[in-house]
């Protein structure tokens, strides 16, 4: 043979492409070795009698369950060969430029297998991008001499030789499956909730207010084990029992309808944090509020609202009922070097107590039940 040239390349794909994993162009090293039908066929002159292109293509792979709670999304990869660019010469297509070809093809998956077990050993490599770099110039290399020695695969005797050589190092690495790599995860978190919300007053202000039932959403920020909530919550379905009179709202009349809410900044410290359960009190402060509605148009007061300082403690018990850790960059949930976002239901009971203007301060037991989605970042 006069002369083989092969190239090859390393294709990092966007995390959000999927054209790359539904190319049917390309043939994966696992369907077999290389054939005389995989090369175009062209006529050429001069010393150049074809060329061979292979490459590792990386892309998140699908989630796997990794336990009843936890899934995983992490970084997975091909060797490819380009049937459409490789070509050879109609009068050079020979057995010995097809094992040259597949010796390259085998060089890659070895490469491929390599950098695979690397970023799954020993602690999570954040930043995967630069490994998958050094492995393509490790791969580039290694390719540079396969040609070198074999003289582009014209030398069979080395030919031979780098395909023993490969084979067996194919042999002695397996490619690992199923191993999560350790990882830590910053400090601070962030996350968001929905849900709802109820609240029945005690002492003799039970007999003035039936319960009470809302809408409820917010937000809460962690750093380490403590965590600041922003509750937001609008409800209605209440109804005064008995009157109410005050110097600044006037008399409200029972029997007519009430509605409530609060928005409030709470403090919650984690004095558990599993990987199914979280358990955590906590107290906050924010303002309440009571509107009053009329249906009656001769009324004295149609519509009032009366608003005031909201003091409240309680315990929160949280039931993580799925995790999805992300081994690979996610700038939606997570940042660029991965993260795990933990899905959970969780039950807020708290005591509240609200100062309003008409000098009642009265208490409240409180519920709340609430989906919440928390983001935790990787380390890089």
């Amino acid at each position: 043979m006069k002369r083989f040239v092969s190239f090859v390349s390393v294709m990092i794909m966007s995390v959000f492409s999927l054209l790359a994993q539904t190319d049917l162009s390309y043939k994966e090293w696992h369907d077999g070795t290389l054939k005389a039908e995989d090369f175009a066929i062209r006529r050429s002159s001069g010393e150049l009698i074809g060329q061979v292109y292979t490459g590792i293509q990386t892309f998140p792979g699908d989630w796997e369950k990794m336990s009843w709670n936890l899934r995983v999304k992490r970084l997975q990869s091909k060797a490819l060969f380009d049937p459409i660019r490789s070509w050879v010469r109609s009068d050079t297509l020979t057995d010995q430029a097809i094992r040259y070809a597949q010796l390259i093809f085998d060089a890659t998956e070895l490469t491929r297998r390599q950098m695979m077990n690397y970023l799954i050993s020993g602690t999570y490599k954040a930043d995967y991008h630069a490994v998958v770099r050094r492995y393509y110039d490790f791969h580039e290399a290694r390719t540079d001499e396969i040609e070198r020695v074999t003289e582009e695969g014209r030398n069979l005797t080395e030919l031979q030789l780098q395909e023993t050589i490969i084979a067996e190092e194919l042999a002695k690495t397996p490619e690992t499956r199923g191993e999560i790599p350790e990882y830590s995860l910053r400090k601070f978190a962030i996350g968001a909730y929905i849900g709802a919300a109820s609240q029945f007053h005690l002492g003799d202000y039970s007999s003035y207010f039936t319960p009470a039932y809302g809408f409820l959403w917010g937000f809460n920020f962690g750093i380490g084990r403590s965590a600041i909530y922003w509750d937001m919550v609008l409800g209605g379905g209440s109804r005064l029992n008995r009157d109410i009179q005050g110097k600044r709202i006037g008399t409200w009349y029972s029997g007519n309808k009430l509605r409530y809410g609060e928005i409030t900044f709470q403090y919650a410290c984690d004095v558990y944090d599993g990987d199914i359960f979280k358990i955590s009190p906590f107290a906050g402060v924010g303002v309440g509020f009571m509107d009053y509605d009329s249906p009656d148009k001769d009324a004295e007061i149609k519509t009032d609202e009366i608003a005031g300082l909201r003091l409240l403690a309680g315990l929160s018990f949280e039931l993580k009922y799925l995790r999805s850790l992300y081994l690979v960059g996610d700038p939606v949930w997570s940042s660029m070097y991965g993260g795990i976002n933990e899905h959970s239901l969780r039950l807020k009971v708290y005591v509240a107590r609200t100062s309003y203007p008409n000098a009642m301060s009265p208490y409240s037991i409180n519920c709340s039940l609430s989906f919440n989605i928390l983001s935790k970042y990787i380390k890089p």
